[in-house]
């Protein structure tokens, strides 16, 4: 009986991620959208803000997959921000190190089982755009001295390549822990991730980008999930 009962709660608990992957996913392409709607303001530079972007997120996308992926990169700021969420919360993150299951302990499976029981933990540092928000930052600053003409370009080309560099880097990381995982949990973990990134990317883009209204955008990000969500609804339903 007791493992009927552990059977259906399995079941039940696939099935509440699954539903609210499917609602976390349009949200994020509803914000994407109205994030990418606010970019299209003429930068300095000549071209759009939205158009350096995309130049710089699709320049990275293809470095990843044609000629380098820079692990050490990016382990450095999952490093940093693991170890803060450690300091914070508690726990241990289990992908710091680069890959297994069990977390750096020395207490061998207790060191296994803490890491795999700090969730919010183990995904804070997923979450957090670091070079992006220092990009962000350091645009910023040198518009404070450098005429703008040689700053808002090079700003969203990093910007867009620092966003594509955190995405690929975060699924290539979570992809190493999925024989952990159901395909559920798994779409449900890099859509809150792209989430939160969104939202703390996109509040820093005030930084960099002159006139970008964060709250006009994340306002137009939830209209067009709304309209996602009746889309599908009519579709399925009437």
């Amino acid at each position: 009986m007791a493992k009927l009962f552990s059977s259906a709660q399995e079941t039940l608990a696939r099935i509440v991620k699954g539903l609210m992957a499917a609602l976390v996913i349009p949200l994020g392409i509803g914000l994407l959208l109205g994030i990418l709607d606010q970019l299209e303001l003429a930068g300095a530079s000549g071209q759009t803000f939205r158009r350096w972007i995309e130049w710089g997120f699709v320049t990275y996308v293809g470095i990843h997959l044609l000629l380098y992926r820079p692990v050490g990169v990016f382990r450095a700021s999952h490093r940093i921000f693991s170890t803060l969420a450690v300091w914070l919360f508690g726990g241990q993150v289990a992908s710091v190190e680069g890959g297994g299951g069990k977390g750096k302990t020395g207490k061998g499976a207790k060191g296994e089982t803490g890491a795999q029981g700090s969730t919010l933990v183990a995904f804070s540092p997923y979450v957090i755009p670091l070079y992006l928000i220092l990009v962000s930052g350091a645009a910023w600053l040198l518009a404070r001295w450098v005429d703008r003409t040689y700053v808002d370009g090079p700003a969203g080309f990093l910007i867009g390549m620092t966003a594509a560099f955190h995405w690929l880097m975060t699924a290539d990381d979570l992809q190493g822990q999925r024989d952990r995982w159901h395909l559920e949990t798994y779409l449900l973990a890099l859509g809150l991730v792209f989430v939160m990134t969104l939202l703390l990317g996109g509040a820093c883009l005030p930084w960099s980008v002159p006139g970008f209204a964060f709250t006009h955008a994340l306002g137009d990000g939830l209209l067009r999930t709304q309209a996602i969500y009746t889309a599908v609804i009519h579709q399925l339903f009437f």
